[in-house]
């Protein structure tokens, strides 16, 4: 029986091939963990049922590593299908072209660990533990709360997309940066750094 590749699945081995490149200029930076775990609904917000209608996020927090974001950019694929990345050194980008937050699916973010000798969005987020909490605002009004499940290093050469991009049964979230050692020839890091998380609650 001949088997065919759904047009996600072949997007999905086209990006594996590209992986992830979060071009940097500089060696990682230090620890910033806060010891700050945990997100907090507002008093009087009311409880939403996970998995959440599609919606776009607006803002993200992770209080571990004191970021804050008050707008997140769209992100999708370059000409060779592989991930965009912001065009500066403190923008959070979605990728639009797969879940959004609170979604059934891995809301996917990106940010540099570092990008022309400023700090990045993500340079600390190797400081991330299981337990850890990450808010993400939605468009609609929302937001929701997700719990870090673990935190792993990856060639870039091996990068687990399928992992990464590939459908679950409920809502979860993937932050994505550089880390690793720093390729000066290449100016780049050999590897990714890969959060994974699962949405624990939501609320509007």
């Amino acid at each position: 029986m001949t088997r065919t590749r759904s047009p996600l699945l072949i997007w999905v081995l086209a990006i594996v091939a590209a992986a992830v490149t979060l071009t940097v200029l500089m060696t990682g930076p230090g620890s910033a963990r806060t010891g700050t775990t945990t997100v907090s609904a507002p008093a009087g917000a009311a409880v939403e049922s996970l998995p959440l209608a599609a919606s776009a996020p607006t803002g993200i927090e992770i209080p571990a590593i004191g970021l804050t974001r008050d707008s997140v950019m769209k992100l999708g694929y370059n000409e060779d299908l592989s991930l965009q990345v912001p065009p500066d050194a403190a923008t959070v980008g979605w990728f639009s072209r797969g879940a959004a937050p609170g979604t059934n699916g891995p809301a996917v973010f990106a940010s540099h660990v570092n990008y022309h000798g400023a700090e990045g969005g993500f340079a600390h987020l190797d400081d991330l533990t299981a337990g850890d909490q990450i808010l993400v605002h939605r468009a609609d009004g929302s937001s929701v709360a997700f719990v870090v499940d673990r935190v792993e290093q990856a060639s870039k050469q091996a990068f687990p997309t399928a992992q990464v991009y590939g459908p679950t049964g409920d809502a979860q979230i993937r932050l994505i940066t550089c880390g690793g050692q720093f390729d000066a020839d290449r100016r780049s890091y050999e590897d990714n750094v890969i959060v994974f998380g699962h949405a624990e609650r939501a609320w509007r």
